[in-house]
């Protein structure tokens, strides 16, 4: 089932079908995309590769399992990045925020995004430098 979604982005960098399996090169919404899949009875976004995308919130991303950064650019964070990071009670079901597993993100940007899960995850995230 293909599903047209208007996702914020530059020009010729907007993905049209909400439940494509890759996205590639495209500007897309975390909120709208999981919108989309959300109305359509999935609950998580899941199964997805994003290469050389740009993924912008206002969001915070629950990153589940099977979930793969590779040269990432996780987006300003201030000079800290633990202003990027939200502790939460429960790292497997946290309330507003949008679910994501089972997903590689290969040479992507983040913006405007704030990330929970798992503390293995959320530790890894902090020891990264600040650029």
């Amino acid at each position: 089932m293909t599903q047209s979604f208007q996702s914020g982005g530059r020009p010729g960098r907007v993905p049209t079908d909400a439940f494509a399996k890759v996205f590639e090169s495209v500007d897309l919404s975390l909120y709208d995309l999981f919108r989309a899949n959300f109305q359509a009875g999935h609950r998580i976004i899941s199964g997805r590769t994003f290469r050389n995308c740009r993924i912008e919130g206002p969001a915070v991303m629950l990153v589940l399992d099977k979930v793969n950064f590779d040269a990432t650019n996780f987006g300003p964070n201030g000079g800290d990045v633990r202003n990027l990071v939200l502790r939460p009670a429960s790292p497997t079901s946290v309330i507003g925020t949008i679910p994501v597993e089972d997903c590689q993100f290969i040479n992507c940007e983040f913006f405007g995004l704030g990330f929970t899960g798992p503390d293995q995850f959320l530790d890894q995230l902090l020891a990264l430098e600040t650029k």
